[in-house]
């Protein structure tokens, strides 16, 4: 089933990358058709959302800390917080046994 156009809007606001107003999307960190893409390959919204924060992670494992005399940025944040994102929709995914160990008893008659 192909993605929508509501359904990559939706997803690129739960990977906090929507098209600004009056943008495109080559103002943001991804194209429509990478977006679609994550929504196509998997079973959720949610699961989509856990392949496009790991993109995230993956462009801002290249950033460094800045400092240039009074100011400084710290953009090792961004990879942290993206991880957090990571980890939040990893255990949010739904599936069988995806986000969470399951157990059960099996008894004999």
């Amino acid at each position: 089933m192909a993605a929508t156009p509501e359904q990559i809007t939706q997803l690129r606001l739960l990977i906090g990358e929507p098209i600004p107003t009056g943008g495109s999307e080559d103002d943001t960190l991804f194209t429509d058709l990478q977006v679609r893409s994550w929504i196509d390959s998997n079973p959720d919204m949610e699961r989509a959302a856990y392949d496009g924060w790991r993109a995230k992670a993956a462009q801002f494992a290249n950033l460094v800390n800045v400092t240039d005399g009074a100011s400084s940025r710290e953009f090792g944040d961004l990879l942290d917080n993206a991880r957090a994102m990571v980890t939040m929709y990893s255990r949010s995914s739904t599936g069988p046994t995806e986000g969470r160990a399951r157990v059960g008893r099996i008894v004999r008659r």
